[in-house]
């Protein structure tokens, strides 16, 4: 095989595992946007210690901002995936880079706050080139978020205080099962 062929042969390769990463990429976030979109709301004064629960509402940040590594964006959270070639193995390497700080979501019935090392953010992303994609979660946005639930048990005295704000509410996630969020649109 001469030069020129196998140099076109290599680049059809290389190019087609990028298009195929990139897609499955794409469409992990939209499956994971199809899921949250299909999960039942709870509002936030009926939460269930120890439950998963989706909830809908306002972002309040509840710290300093975080930086997003692509745009540069002050934010609550940043969700950035990087696809850098491996030309030697022919394959992608996709490292994903995750960062937030603490924020509550309110809606009508109450707040909770979200405490966690990361959230996995399925929003249309801020900035997009072939090599990487960035999403971003802002103060202010109106959420979606789906987390396992923990509730203080030295407030648990009555609905009524859980109403009023005195009830401490937490959404929180790990690694194995990280937080899912997604901005309303």
């Amino acid at each position: 095989m001469d030069p020129a062929t196998l140099f076109i042969v290599l680049s059809g390769v290389v190019g087609a595992g990028v298009a195929i990463a990139r897609l499955a990429g794409n469409r992990d976030a939209r499956r994971t946007r199809r899921v949250l979109r299909k999960a039942r709301v709870t509002p936030i004064a009926e939460l269930v210690d120890g439950q998963l629960a989706c909830i809908v509402g306002r972002v309040e940040i509840d710290g300093e901002p975080v930086e997003s590594l692509i745009t540069r964006q002050p934010c609550v959270a940043f969700d950035t995936i990087t696809r850098p070639i491996q030309p030697r193995e022919m394959s992608t390497v996709t490292r994903t880079t995750r960062r937030m700080t603490p924020f509550f979501v309110v809606d009508a019935t109450g707040r909770a706050r979200v405490d966690a090392p990361e959230v996995a953010l399925c929003n249309k992303p801020v900035a997009k080139g072939e090599m990487y994609e960035e999403r971003v979660l802002l103060d202010g946005a109106q959420i979606r978020i789906v987390g396992s639930v923990s509730l203080d048990p030295a407030a648990q005295t009555s609905d009524q205080l859980f109403r009023q704000g005195a009830f401490k509410a937490r959404i929180t996630g790990s690694a194995k099962y990280p937080l899912l969020a997604d901005v309303e649109d």
